[in-house]
């Protein structure tokens, strides 16, 4: 590693970054091959719009029953080992997603690829905050964030793949890499947890919840995460059907338009980071404001798609929406990060899970509204859900500081 990256990583060791960045790229490919294929799983099952992807919202469910025992485990045992155990189960579940014959095990499959990808948004962070320096935060999030956009382009080879030789093909070739990245993952040791105390070690989890809540700007970032995540699962799920059913776009042009949602979101992420990056504690209440940010570009973009009188300007206001849900990512989880009790971590980000879970249900009715009545609508929904987002993140900041202090 150059003295130039080394310096950037705040003397910090590529490999962490590079494994858990790289899994969290991976594993993305499975969420977006479903999210590019929806037609061709819909028809191949005799399904509706609507089924399908509420199939794909149930793995919020397991995140929802799983996020808090992970973040517990996490604060105490192996979190290398842990993620590799959630690696090996999102691969496998990737491959069945292509191999199964009924709609019931489709259901499981997909329950199972939620358990596993569950160590991205919990155990990764909780590992990320401890391996490098809280002045590094912004810089290390923003690379590991930047695998989900990127993993966009995954959406053309699913689309390839599928007019080729078929759909269920998709999901078996890209699962392949996760055993790259785990064998990566396997020479990196685990850190110690900055700050722990033996009363927080033992902490049941009702009292750990109380000892989360009491910092005051986390339960908004929880409230905003809630309603944040109908508006970025719609945004995916919505976007396939949405150009199929009102331009008549066919798999390799759903995957097209994926990818260009991965351009808008690699924008996003590389001005959140950026403005985000060397705050001092005196200005980390920005970093709420950057969050609000992004919600509010969400919001403002799924209504220009929503108008949109053709196909090109639809996909330029769908470039516009995604880079908004790159914008808040850096932000959010160095603020989170930040802000939790020492050696918690792992629970702060698990909280946070389970409010995006819950909110990430109310993207069914969305998908309802879409089937029943119209897209155009539903994206409509999509720009409520997420400038609720962006005034409760605003609320948020005055209190960062404060918590910080504390």
């Amino acid at each position: 590693m150059t003295p130039q990256l080394r310096r950037w990583l705040g003397g910090g060791r590529l490999l962490p970054l590079a494994a858990l960045a790289g899994l969290n790229l991976v594993d993305e490919f499975d969420r977006i091959a479903y999210a590019t294929l929806t037609p061709e799983i819909r028809d191949a099952f005799g399904s509706s719009d609507a089924v399908i992807n509420s199939v794909a919202t149930l793995s919020a469910v397991m995140i929802l029953l799983t996020a808090v025992p992970t973040g517990r485990l996490s604060d105490r045992v192996s979190r290398v080992k842990l993620s590799l155990g959630a690696a090996a189960l999102w691969g496998v579940a990737s491959a069945l997603t292509g191999l199964v014959p009924t709609i019931g095990l489709l259901i499981l499959v997909r329950l199972l690829s939620g358990i596993g990808r569950n160590a991205n948004e919990v155990i990764h962070p909780s590992l990320l905050s401890d391996i490098y320096e809280p002045e590094v935060h912004p810089r290390v999030f923003f690379v590991h964030r930047l695998a989900n956009p990127l993993a966009q382009a995954s959406g053309i080879i699913a689309g390839l793949v599928s007019d080729w030789v078929g759909w269920r093909w998709a999901f078996v070739v890209l699962a392949v890499p996760t055993v790259l990245f785990s064998v990566l993952l396997s020479f990196v040791h685990d850190p110690p947890r900055r700050g722990i105390d033996e009363h927080r070690r033992h902490m049941g989890m009702a009292e750990a919840f109380v000892e989360l809540r009491s910092r005051r700007s986390l339960p908004r970032f929880w409230a905003a995460a809630f309603f944040l995540a109908a508006a970025a699962v719609g945004i995916f799920q919505l976007v396939s059907v949405y150009f199929e059913q009102q331009f008549g776009f066919g798999a390799t042009e759903r995957g097209l338009t994926q990818f260009l949602v991965g351009v808008g979101w690699v924008s996003g992420i590389v001005v959140g980071a950026r403005l985000s990056d060397g705050l001092d504690h005196s200005m980390v209440g920005r970093l709420a404001f950057l969050c609000a940010g992004g919600f509010a570009t969400i919001a403002f973009g799924a209504i220009a798609v929503g108008l949109s009188p053709n196909s090109t300007v639809a996909l330029v206001a769908t470039t516009f929406m995604a880079s908004g849900n790159g914008v808040w990512q850096a932000p959010y989880f160095s603020v989170v990060g930040r802000i939790a009790p020492p050696g918690m971590s792992g629970q702060a980000y698990a909280s946070s899970t389970i409010f995006y879970a819950l909110g990430a249900l109310l993207s069914v009715p969305l998908f309802i509204i879409g089937d029943v009545v119209s897209y155009r609508l539903a994206f409509c929904g999509v720009a409520v859900l997420a400038m609720i987002a962006s005034i409760i993140a605003v609320r948020a900041a005055p209190l960062v500081s404060a918590d910080l202090a504390e």
